[in-house]
């Protein structure tokens, strides 16, 4: 048995030309952590997460490691958000991918796959090594799914 048996083979992907603001749908109406991006070939480039839409609309230098003691100068409202929202919601997702995400090659073992899915933290991409294309995704909740026996993942 291998990720193959854990894994959703039709993954809801991003290409690199689309809009932040299709990521953000995507994240917001399937309640994602991430949504992986891919080429005009299918190959994996990175995920966009639920993290970088809040990074953007932050302030810059909110995002500096140990500067939020550094903030109470910073009284940003839902509105403000909102408004830095609109600034970047049309730029291509291919300015926010995250590339920091483990991968697992579809024949990988079972115990190498949740060990991965588990250091991850996050939904695991399942990439051929040899074409770098993304075929599936393995999610806590499929392979939950599968352990109790509550259905397919």
């Amino acid at each position: 048995m291998s990720a193959r048996a854990l894994m959703n083979d039709r993954p809801i992907v991003l290409r690199r030309t689309d809009r932040l603001g299709e990521a953000a749908r995507m994240i917001l109406e399937h309640r994602f952590r991430n949504v992986p991006v891919v080429d005009e070939a299918g190959c994996y480039l990175g995920v966009v997460s639920a993290n970088r839409l809040l990074g953007a609309v932050l302030p810059r230098v909110a995002t500096i490691e140990d500067w939020l003691e550094r903030l109470p100068f910073v009284h940003d409202t839902v509105d403000v958000l909102r408004e830095r929202w609109r600034e970047v919601e049309d730029l291509p997702v291919s300015d926010f991918i995250d590339t920091d995400l483990l991968t697992v090659d579809p024949e990988a073992s079972v115990a190498e796959t949740v060990l991965t899915l588990y250091k991850n933290r996050t939904s695991l991409p399942v990439v051929e090594k040899k074409t770098g294309r993304l075929v599936g995704i393995v999610s806590h909740w499929g392979v939950g799914s599968a352990i109790v026996g509550a259905g397919e993942p």
